[in-house]
């Protein structure tokens, strides 16, 4: 419920809280609690700021991750994690001898000029 020191509700100051806002942070009682399925509010105009917040978030957030920049990030990230897997296993490959495996990884060393 309430973190921290206990405080009296913003209604009923003679009540002990139960709960925060998740919008204002304001302590309310469970008789004053406007309950959501994305938190406690002490009033219905929190509960739809909130909600609207909530949801220009959602939208902004989704509209990165459908921007180009992020799918060709994507892409440069992996580039990157197979050429690195490529190389180490090069290097693991000519330094533990493994039958045909070892020559392969030699001869891709030559021809890379490593």
């Amino acid at each position: 419920m309430l973190d921290g020191t206990v405080s009296g509700c913003l209604n009923h100051p003679g009540v002990e809280a139960a709960f925060r806002c998740k919008q204002c942070m304001k302590p309310v009682c469970r008789s004053c609690v406007v309950s959501a399925p994305r938190g406690n509010f002490c009033s219905a105009a929190c509960k739809e700021k909130f909600e609207a917040f909530a949801d220009r978030a959602a939208a902004l957030d989704n509209r990165i991750k459908g921007s180009g920049f992020a799918k060709l990030r994507q892409l440069a990230v992996k580039l990157i994690l197979l050429v690195a897997f490529l190389a180490g296993s090069v290097w693991m490959f000519t330094t533990i001898e493994i039958p045909y495996v070892s020559d392969w990884a030699w001869k891709l060393r030559d021809l890379l000029g490593i």
